[in-house]
Order: C-alpha cells, then sequence, then structure tokens
C-alpha cells in the first residue's frame, strides 16, 4: 500500500491536516509476493510429493495367491517371510468365485523383484505344532504366516499356494529313492533318515501301490551324503519300541521321541557297490535283525519240508548252522498231502556264504559259491545233518530253522535241483514245547497231591515225635558213647597193629619151626627114628592120652561128689 505525496498548508494542526482542505484517501495495491506465512505449507507439500515419489518409486511387485483355506490369515496384520525376514504382507483377502479357495493379495519388497518366477512356492506356516521341529510352537503363539520359496524368473502375477508345508524348503539339492515294504509301520512324512544314528535324509511320501499289497516309501538323501548309499545298501524302519529276544539276550530298542511318533528310517551300507540314481528301489525291511538276515546276491538258495503246520515260521526267520547264523527264510507256506493225509511246511531258505566262514586258504567263490555250498552240505549231513524247526529262546523266542548234527538218525542225502532239497528231522519248536508242558501238567494235576501231602504231613509228624521222646534221645545219646568208644579203641589199636603183626609174624615163625620138629620126631624115617627113644614113643604118647582121660574122668566124678576126698569113693 501506498499514499499520495501532498504537502500540508503552513498553518496545519497537530493532526497533519489543514481545518480548509479535505482528508488523504489510502489507496490499495497487491504484491507479487504471497508472503512469508505460504512458505510452510508449500514446504509441507513438497517433502508429501518427494515421499509419494520416492515411495512409488521403490514400490514392490504384487501378485495374488489362492490358498485352499486361510489358515487366519488376515490383511494387513500376516506376513510373508523368507528364512525368517519378513519381505511382504498380506494387502487384501477375498473368496474366489467358485467359493472353493481364497485369494490374498500379497505385497512385496523391491528386493523380491525378479524372485517371483515361475515355480515360486507359497503356503501357510504356523498353524500346528510339528514334533519333529519344536520351534513351530513359538509360531503358533505368534500366530500364522504365510512363507514364500522363491524363483528366480519373469514375474508371474498368480500362484496357488500348497496345501501343506514341503519337506524339503529351498531349493535342497539331493536323490530320491524308492522303499518299497508291505508294511510302512508309523512311518509319516518328513520321518528322518539316519546313518549311525546321523540325519542323512527324510521321507517326502508315502503312497500305496497299485495292487494295494505294497507301499512305496519315496525317500530323500542329500546330495552331500549320496556317496555313502550304493546299490547294496540296507534300510529298515527304526521309529517304534522293538524288543529283541536273540542269542544275545533280551534287549529294548528305543528311538528318539519325535520318531516314536513320525517313525525313522536306519540305513547301513555292508559294502562296494553300484552308485545310485533317482528312482533306485529298495527293500524297506520290518527291522535292522531282518535287514542284516536278508539274503545278499551271493545267497544260495534250499528247500526243506518240515512236518506239520509252519506253527509261526515265516519268511524272515533266521536260519542257524550248529547255533550261527547263516541264512533267512524266504518262503515258508503249508501242504496238506491227500496220499499221506498229513500237512507239510515247505520252506524255501537262503543261505549267505559271508556268514559262514571258511578255513584260511578256502576263501568262497562269490562269483558261483553254489557248488563250495552244495560240497560243504553233502559232506555235513553224510554226518548227520538235519533242519529241524527251534526257536530262539525256549518257548518266547520266535521260530527258526536250525541245521544242527543229530545222532542217530537215518542215512540221507541233500537233494537235486536249482534249490536242493536238505534232510529234515522234526524238532521241537515254541508251539510243540507248549503243547508238552500242557500235557505234563494235566498228568500232574491228575497224580492225588492232597492225599500225597497227607500222607508227608503225617510222616513228618511221626518222625517229628519219634525224635522228640526220651528214649529215642537216650539211644542216641548211648550210639553216641558206643562210637566213641570203638574209635578210642581203633586208635589204640592203629597204634599197637604194627607190634601186634610183628608178634604174629614171630608166633607164625615159632608155630612152624615147632610143627617141623614134631614131623621129624613123628616120622618113622627120620633122622630121629634112629635113636634109642624112638622105639617107645608111641607108647608113651598112648599111655599120656589114657592118663589124661582118665583125669577127666575123676575131676568130672569130684566135679559132683566132692565129699569122696575125704570118705573115698564109694562102691
Amino acid at each position: 500500500m501506498s499514499r499520495q505525496d501532498n504537502q500540508s498548508p503552513p498553518h496545519a494542526g497537530r493532526d497533519g491536516a489543514s481545518r480548509g482542505s479535505p482528508r488523504p484517501t489510502a489507496v490499495f495495491r497487491p504484491s507479487r509476493w504471497p508472503g512469508l506465512i505460504w512458505v510452510v505449507p508449500l514446504t509441507a507439500l513438497a517433502i508429501v510429493l518427494w515421499l509419494g515419489v520416492q515411495a512409488y518409486l521403490r514400490l514392490g511387485p504384487t501378485v495374488t495367491v489362492s490358498f485352499a483355506t486361510t489358515g487366519g490369515i488376515q490383511a494387513g496384520q500376516t506376513k510373508v517371510a523368507y528364512r525368517g525376514v519378513t519381505v511382504g504382507h498380506v494387502v487384501s483377502v477375498r473368496m474366489s468365485k467358485s467359493l472353493r479357495t481364497m485369494v490374498a493379495t500379497l505385497s512385496f519388497a523391491d528386493t523380491m523383484k525378479g524372485h517371483l518366477g515361475r515355480g515360486t512356492r507359497f503356503w501357510i506356516a504356523g498353524k500346528t505344532v510339528h514334533v519333529t521341529n519344536l520351534s513351530s510352537l513359538k509360531a503358533l503363539i505368534a500366530g500364522p504366516h504365510i512363507v514364500i520359496s522363491p524363483q528366480s524368473g519373469a514375474m508371474v502375477r498368480h500362484f496357488v499356494a500348497l496345501a501343506r508345508p514341503p519337506v524339503l524348503k529351498n531349493g535342497a539339492e539331493g536323490e530320491t529313492l524308492t522303499l518299497r515294504t508291505a508294511d510302512p509301520g508309523n512311518l509319516s512324512r518328513g520321518a528322518p533318515i539316519t546313518l549311525h544314528h546321523y540325519k542323512v535324509g527324510e521321507v517326502l511320501s508315502i503312497r500305496m501301490a497299485p495292487g494295494g499289497t505294497q507301499f512305496d516309501v519315496y525317500a530323500f538323501v542329500a546330495r552331500k551324503y549320496e556317496h555313502l548309499i550304493n546299490t547294496r545298501s540296507r534300510f529298515w524302519s527304526a521309529g517304534a519300541i522293538r524288543m529283541d529276544l536273540g542269542g544275545g539276550g533280551p534287549s529294548l530298542h528305543l528311538q528318539s521321541v519325535p520318531a516314536l511318533l513320525t517313525g525313522a528310517i536306519d540305513v547301513a551300507t555292508p559294502g562296494p557297490g553300484s552308485a545310485t540314481q533317482n528312482g533306485t528301489a529298495f527293500t524297506l525291511y520290518s527291522s535292522a535283525a531282518a535287514a542284516r538276515a536278508a539274503p545278499g546276491p551271493h545267497a544260495v538258495a534250499y528247500r526243506v519240508l518240515l512236518p506239520g503246520g509252519p506253527h509261526g515260521l515265516a519268511a524272515g526267520a533266521k536260519v542257524t548252522l550248529e547255533g550261527e547264523p547263516a541264512g533267512v527264510v524266504t518262503a515258508v507256506r503249508a501242504v496238506y498231502d491227500p496220499t499221506a493225509k498229513q500237512i507239510t511246511t515247505h520252506a524255501r531258505i537262503a543261505l549267505e556264504p559271508r556268514l559262514i566262514p571258511r578255513a584260511a586258504g578256502h576263501p568262497w567263490h562269490l562269483d558261483d559259491p553254489a557248488p563250495q555250498m552244495n560240497a560243504m552240505l553233502r559232506s555235513l549231513i553224510a554226518q548227520g545233518l538235519r533242519a529241524r524247526r527251534a526257536s530262539a529262546v525256549p518257548v518266547l523266542g520266535g521260530e527258526l530253522i536250525a541245521l544242527d548234527l543229530v545222532a542217530h538218525v537215518a542215512p540221507a542225502a541233500l537233494g537235486a535241483g536249482a534249490a536242493p532239497l536238505i534232510p529234515a528231522v522234526g524238532g521241537a519248536g515254541s508251539g510243540q514245547i507248549l503243547a508238552r508242558l500242557s500235557s505234563i501238567l494235566a498228568e500232574i494235576k491228575a497224580l492225588p497231591l492232597p492225599q500225597i501231602a497227607h500222607d508227608i504231613d503225617a510222616a513228618t509228624q511221626r518222625l517229628a515225635a519219634l525224635s522228640a521222646s526220651p528214649g529215642t534221645t537216650r539211644t542216641l545219646a548211648q550210639l553216641d558213647d558206643v562210637v566213641a568208644r570203638l574209635d578210642a579203641i581203633t586208635a589204640r589199636t592203629d597204634k599197637s597193629w604194627p607190634t601186634i603183626l610183628a608178634e604174629v609174624s614171630r608166633s607164625a615163625r615159632e608155630a612152624g619151626a615147632a610143627l617141623q620138629a614134631t614131623r621129624s620126631l613123628l616120622s618113622q624115617r627120620g633122622g630121629a627114628a634112629s635113636g634109642p627113644e624112638s622105639a617107645t614113643l608111641p607108647q608113651a604118647l598112648y599111655e599120656l592120652t589114657r592118663a589124661a582121660r582118665s583125669l577127666r574122668a575123676l575131676s568130672d566124678y569130684l566135679s559132683g561128689h566132692p565129699s569122696a576126698v575125704i570118705t573115698g569113693r564109694g562102691r
């Protein structure tokens, strides 16, 4: 604003105006500069525009993902994570037109550009707790989130999420093997595969074979452990609790707690073999013992005919040679013979050369071990080797076929054919043992045990009464005294016995000399007969005999008549 430049009259008052002239008029003139007050809003607007431009420039890709279920995801709250780092969030969630899936719009950070190509996988994590990953408990408390497994390439705008989390994440490399089994047990997806108790892979999935009699277990082995697996490797289920009643005594096998719920597979490689490839098939055995006893590439097949039914004998049972493991039963079936009217068990066995050591200098010819095995069996069968049914542990152990030397058996020979027949004898398996025990118990039960017990009790009471009577006590005391005296006499006799023997020997010599002298005296031809007294000696002996008789008669008379000494003999 400006005012007009007019000079005041000379006699103007204090108000600067002449009393007789009009007042000046103000004129408004707008400025070209709006004023400093507008600096603040203009600056704020500029900042907002700048931030908007920057945000637009940093704006990441946006895609849509179809989920079979929302799983609790919410717009503005659910995050998208890659290896635990948040890379995006859920913008919106809506239902598809088919009402079968939920479509979520995901917005990602600018760093995800170029990593949302074909093959990118999405799934919901944190909905359930997995025993193999206890950290999932934390995710369950924090709430579900979306996990992404990115794949580089041209960006794809729409994806279909996985129904459940994959076993292998983030492009794990390795090979997938097929394990075939008749019973997968408690195996489940994600079960660990261990070698010497160290994890080398996981179970990808389990599917039933078209025939419905077998299951195919798809096992993944990490790339860095592939060289530890070859065509001779053996796999077995190891997730359950198992009781082993083998020859080494009862033992309990327990895996980790997660393995008890999800199952587990162990693998062992007994020796060198060919390398495996994707899809290589293996047998999944039920236990480590079955895997170890399974026939190898050098096993030799034989047949055995056992009397009676199988009685628990089944494929996979052990075959022993004189108590040592020698092979495995590969097939068992019961056959009824109408002619003989009896049941016979037909068993096929495989003898493993690696389980039967040979003496030094006589190794197995593994390219064809059958001739050596047949020669060994022929020699042993001639000595009495026979096949029979037996038990690993009496009554409690599993059934097996034992090849043992048996005494007093009829001569036999090894059969002919692709699978030669080994002669067999009746054996006592656990079933027969239980039947015999039952019969023995029945016979014991038939005995008059109460009467026998009563008689034993009565005899015991009588013996107790007899031992407690005074007469028995005195008799025993007297017997002890007699025995003591006999011991004393025996001791004295033992001490004087050499002297007595010497006296007896001396008396015998003297008696012999006296007898010899008497014979010489009485001899009519001896040297004494020429003496003057030899003619009267017989007569003297006769007179002495008569005198002795008279004295004996006198003694008898005086014994009856003692008074005759005084009065004389009466007439």
